[in-house]
């Protein structure tokens, strides 16, 4: 069902929960992982900060994402799930879509804040950007653990949280 899963990661501890959810479904289907980072340079040009402190965060945050990327590989790679890391500077929203188009993905896996809907449609958070212009199913993964799918392609659907793996007959897994 799925060849290839984008994992976006960021530099925040939501980022290993992302990465093992879409490293179950790769492990699952067989998948490749691409391991995304993107790298927003208008986000350290919004701050106070001098020319050279942006630059100076600018590369510390380079830093900090390929280091994170270099473990969550390492990770990966420890439960049989192939990967290759991807640093790319953009604007979030713009370039997580154009690498899922560009690998061909079937699926973005992206990690969120516990928010409810309509404060993710209040705020027009990353997610719901994301989940409502992809060319693929968006797996949304919370701090808490919750997962939601966006279901935007025409592959069948699945049985979504425990309970409907638990009750859902094999072929529908």
């Amino acid at each position: 069902m799925y060849r290839k899963i984008i994992v976006c990661i960021d530099d925040t501890p939501l980022s290993e929960k992302v990465a093992l959810a879409g490293a179950d479904l790769a492990r699952r289907y067989s998948a490749e992982v691409v391991l995304l980072s993107v790298l927003d340079p208008a986000r350290f040009a919004r701050q106070p900060y001098s020319g050279l402190e942006a630059v100076q965060m600018l590369d510390r945050n380079s830093r900090s994402l390929s280091n994170r990327a270099h473990r969550l590989s390492a990770l990966l790679d420890s439960m049989g799930v192939r990967s290759q890391q991807v640093l790319v500077p953009g604007r979030s929203v713009e370039t997580i879509l154009n690498v899922a188009e560009t690998e061909s993905a079937d699926l973005i896996v992206i990690g969120t804040e516990a928010r409810g809907r309509l404060h993710a449609w209040l705020d027009n958070d990353l997610w719901s950007q994301v989940s409502h212009k992809a060319p693929c199913n968006v797996l949304r993964v919370t701090p808490l653990g919750r997962i939601e799918e966006d279901r935007n392609s025409d592959t069948p659907a699945r049985p979504s949280g425990l309970r409907g793996l638990l009750s859902a007959p094999m072929s529908a897994l």
